[in-house]
C-alpha cells in the first residue's frame, strides 16, 4: 500500500506544481496587460497634454495677432503686423499684401517680404489666382485646389481675401513656406479668418485716416 500512496502524493504534487505554474503564467499575462494598459493611458495622457498645450499656444498666438492688428492706427505698423504674423505664425518668408484700388480695378502692392516687388506691384482684378481671389472673395489654398497655379504664381501656397463684410478691399499672398514647415495646419486657417477680417478692418481704418 505504500507504493500507491506515494504515487498519489507524487501525482497530487505534480497537479499542484502545474496549477502553480498555470497561475503564475496567468498572473504574468495579467501583469503584462496591466503594464500595456498603463503605458497606453500614459501615452494618451501625454498626447492629450500636448494637444492642450498646443491649443493654449494657438489661443495666445491668435490673441497676439488680434492685438497687433487692432492696437494701432498707424498704416505702416498695420502692414508690418500682417507681415510679422505671416512670417512668425504661419511660417513663410515670401509674402505679398495688396490693397484693392477701385479706380484702377486692380490690386496694388502695399507690403511684401522675400518676393520681387516690381513683379507683383499690380494685379488686375480677376487675373490669375490672386486676381480671382480678390474678385470672388474666396480664399485659395494650393493643397485643396484641383488645378495648381503656374507661372509667377507657381509657388503660391495660399491667398486670403481681406474683406469687410462682403466687400473685398485687398488680399494676402503666401508663397513658399519655411523648410521646417511641412504644410498648413488647422490653426493656420483660423489665422487666415482672423487676418481676413481684422487686417481688412485695420487697413480700411488707416486708409480712411490717411
Amino acid at each position: 500500500m505504500t507504493r500507491p500512496f506515494l504515487e498519489k502524493i507524487a501525482a497530487d504534487n505534480r497537479e499542484l506544481v502545474q496549477a502553480l505554474l498555470d497561475e503564475n503564467e496567468r498572473l504574468e499575462r495579467a501583469l503584462a496587460n496591466a503594464q500595456t494598459e498603463l503605458e497606453t493611458r500614459n501615452r494618451d495622457f501625454a498626447e492629450r497634454y500636448l494637444e492642450v498645450e498646443q491649443q493654449n499656444t494657438n489661443l495666445a498666438n491668435l490673441y497676439v495677432a488680434s492685438y497687433q492688428l487692432n492696437g494701432t492706427l498707424d498704416r505702416e505698423r498695420v502692414v508690418a503686423a500682417v507681415r510679422e504674423i505671416v512670417i512668425n505664425l504661419i511660417g513663410s518668408e515670401e509674402l505679398a499684401i495688396w490693397e484693392l484700388d477701385d479706380q484702377l480695378d486692380a490690386l496694388s502692392l502695399i507690403g511684401s517680404f522675400g518676393i520681387n516687388q516690381s513683379e507683383w506691384a499690380g494685379v488686375p482684378l480677376g487675373s490669375g489666382v490672386v486676381g480671382m481671389v480678390a474678385h470672388t472673395g474666396e480664399r485659395f489654398v494650393a493643397a485643396e485646389a484641383l488645378v495648381q497655379p503656374f507661372g509667377r504664381e507657381e509657388t503660391l501656397t495660399a491667398c486670403i481675401p481681406l474683406k469687410l463684410d462682403d466687400r473685398v478691399i485687398g488680399a494676402i499672398g503666401i508663397f513658399r513656406l519655411l523648410q521646417q514647415k511641412q504644410g498648413l495646419e488647422p490653426v493656420d486657417f483660423e489665422l487666415f479668418d482672423l487676418r481676413g477680417s481684422h487686417a481688412a478692418s485695420a487697413l480700411f481704418c488707416t486708409r480712411e485716416i490717411s
